[in-house]
């Protein structure tokens, strides 16, 4: 019996195991939220702002097209639907070359996706804060 189960399991794709759960690799409430990455990224500031200075921080160490690029690809997250939210992040646990801002910057959106206290406290209080407000991406780092 255990020498089929292990036959089995050499055989089974690698990908069957890394499908997308409601939790993985984007919490449920990132993906179901109707804050845009603004009012979260401005409660995550409030909430959690250890998280909130890592991050941006690790932002300013980054080349200012990387730094670009990585908040329009947030912002095109946040442009879709939850269904698309979904798609998408199936679609980076099931393929690693999936998400090219990766490449670039391999924490791009860790305060948004990697931890899932973060995302609840925030999301819980997003739309406190104004939509649209680029003025919370330009945090002074001290060096």
């Amino acid at each position: 019996m255990f020498v089929l189960a292990a036959a089995g399991a050499l055989t089974t794709s690698p990908q069957a195991f890394a499908d997308a759960t409601g939790e993985y690799p984007i919490p449920s409430k990132q993906i179901e939220t109707r804050c845009d990455a603004e009012q979260y990224l401005a409660a995550v500031r409030d909430t959690s702002p250890i998280y909130f200075e890592r991050y941006m921080l690790d932002k300013s160490n980054r080349p200012l097209d990387v730094q670009r690029a990585a908040q329009d690809r947030i912002h095109w997250f946040y442009s879709l639907d939850a269904a698309g939210r979904r798609q998408y992040a199936q679609d980076t646990a099931t393929d690693i070359y999936y998400e090219q801002m990766a490449t670039r910057w391999g924490n791009w959106a860790k305060v948004f996706f990697n931890n899932k206290g973060v995302v609840a406290k925030a999301t819980a209080v997003c739309l406190n804060h104004p939509r649209g407000d680029l003025s919370v991406w330009d945090w002074p780092v001290a060096r």
